[in-house]
């Protein structure tokens, strides 16, 4: 009998907090030879702005080893035949101690950018919660597959990145 339906696991790929319903990423990360003040200033040099994305520290607490800073990551992907550009919004929390550190990924947007005119400015054209795009929702019971990887694809990168900072 579970053959007869088809099943969507592209939702199944990003981990869901069951008390909001929202995506979350977290992890605990030991270093070897990580002493808190190091692991925190490879962290606020990782913060620092990466070309046009700008990461908006919002809690910068070296007592207590903590980052919080809000930004986005541009992606792209194409979908049937079309090139579709997009802005990841997330939310960063480091929590760092002598030889670890905790990261979380929290409150995902997704803004689609589409071209003004060929090889002129872009438009950004809204902000949505990013389970509405790439989890089953009433409306839309089936996600854009296309989407939901290039948007899974897009954090992993992004934690990777985080992870080669502070090794």
């Amino acid at each position: 009998m579970f053959f007869i339906y088809p099943v969507t696991v592209s939702a199944q790929t990003f981990p869901v907090d069951a008390a909001t319903g929202k995506i979350y990423y977290a992890e605990e990360v030991l270093v070897k030879d990580g002493p808190q003040l190091e692991l925190y200033h490879r962290a606020k040099a990782w913060f620092a702005p990466i070309g046009k994305v700008k990461i908006v520290i919002k809690v910068d607490d070296l007592p207590n080893g903590v980052l919080i800073g809000q930004t986005y990551s541009p992606f792209s992907f194409t979908s049937p035949g079309k090139k579709q550009t997009y802005h990841l919004g997330y939310t960063l929390k480091l929590e760092i101690e002598d030889d670890r550190y905790w990261y979380s990924l929290t409150d995902f947007w997704l803004e689609p950018v589409i071209p003004l005119q060929a090889h002129s400015a872009k438009q950004v054209i809204g902000q949505q919660p990013l389970e509405i795009a790439v989890l089953p929702q009433k409306e839309k019971p089936v996600p854009n597959k296309v989407l939901a990887e290039a948007v899974q694809k897009t954090i992993l990168a992004f934690i990777q990145n985080l992870k080669e900072s502070l090794d």
